[in-house]
C-alpha cells in the first residue's frame, strides 16, 4: 500500500501537478484519501524523501523538492574539441557552473595499477576535481595518468600549459598518442564518509560511479573515477546503429 501511495504522489510530482516548493497534503489528509494508516503514509513519504523528490520539515509538513538534473551526455566529453561539457550541462539546467582542481604526483596502489596495466608503486599524475552548479557540489573526479607516458611533455600537468582544459582527446593527440577508445563502466555503491561530506549527500544516498579507461590501442593512457549524486544527474549514452546491409 505504501508503494501505491508513493507511486501516486510521484506521478503528481513528475507531471507537475504538484509543483516545486508546493506543500503535500498532511499525513492526516493522505490517510483519508488513500484509506491507509498514518504509519503507511509515513512510509510512503520516506520513499519519496529517499528518492530526493520531497523535503520534510519537522512540524511543517512535506514539500516538493526542486528536481532539475543535469544531463551528462557521455559522447560530448570525448569530442576532438569538447569545449566545456560540464558548463554546458549546468547552464542547460539553469545553473551557474564552476570547478576546482588539485594536481599532484602519486604512486599507485593495486587497484589503479591493475587498471593502468602497470606495477604497484608506479608514478602517476593524479588530478582531483570537484564540479559545482550554483555552488552545490555535483561531481567528484579522480584522474590518473601514467608519468611513464606524460613525463616531460606539454601535458604532464593536465591543468597547466597550452592544453589546459583541452580535454583528453586533444591533450594526448598533442603527444602523438591520440586515444582510440574511451570506455565507461557504471555502478552504484554506498558512499564513504569523505564522499558524503564532499558531495553534501543526504543520509542513505548512494553514489553513481563511472570508471573510465582511455585507450590508445592496447595502452591505457588514463583512468578515472567519476562520482555523482544520483539526485543531480541523468546519464545519457547514445549507440549508433549501423545501417542494414539488406
Amino acid at each position: 500500500m505504501y508503494e501505491h501511495i508513493a507511486a501516486e504522489l510521484r506521478d503528481q510530482i513528475v507531471s507537475g501537478d504538484l509543483g516545486w516548493g508546493e506543500r503535500l497534503p498532511t499525513q492526516e489528509r493522505l490517510s483519508e484519501l488513500f484509506g491507509a494508516s498514518r504509519i503507511v503514509v509515513r512510509h510512503a513519504l520516506d520513499i519519496l524523501e529517499t528518492e530526493g523528490l520531497i523535503d520534510r520539515v519537522q512540524g511543517g509538513g512535506a514539500f516538493v523538492r526542486r528536481y532539475q538534473p543535469l544531463v551528462r551526455r557521455s559522447a560530448q566529453h570525448y569530442r576532438s574539441d569538447p569545449g566545456a561539457p560540464f558548463a554546458e550541462e549546468a547552464l542547460a539546467a539553469e545553473r551557474i557552473p564552476r570547478y576546482s582542481h588539485r594536481t599532484y604526483p602519486e604512486r599507485v596502489g593495486a587497484e589503479v595499477a591493475r587498471r593502468l596495466g602497470c606495477e604497484v608503486g608506479a608514478d602517476v599524475m593524479r588530478t582531483d576535481y570537484v564540479s559545482y552548479a550554483n555552488d552545490d557540489p555535483m561531481m567528484l573526479v579522480h584522474s590518473f595518468e601514467p608519468l611513464s607516458i606524460t613525463r616531460g611533455t606539454v601535458i604532464e600537468r593536465p591543468e597547466e600549459g597550452p592544453y589546459m582544459g583541452a580535454g583528453l582527446i586533444e591533450r594526448f593527440t598533442a603527444i602523438g598518442m591520440r586515444p582510440t577508445a574511451v570506455v565507461e563502466r557504471v555502478r552504484c555503491r554506498m558512499p564513504r564518509p569523505s564522499e558524503t561530506e564532499a558531495l553534501h549527500l543526504r543520509p542513505g544516498t548512494p553514489v553513481v560511479i563511472i570508471t573510465r579507461f582511455t585507450h590508445h590501442g592496447e595502452t591505457v593512457l588514463e583512468t578515472a573515477d567519476l562520482l555523482l549524486d544520483p539526485h543531480h544527474y541523468d546519464l545519457e549514452y547514445v549507440t549508433t546503429v549501423e545501417p542494414s546491409s539488406v
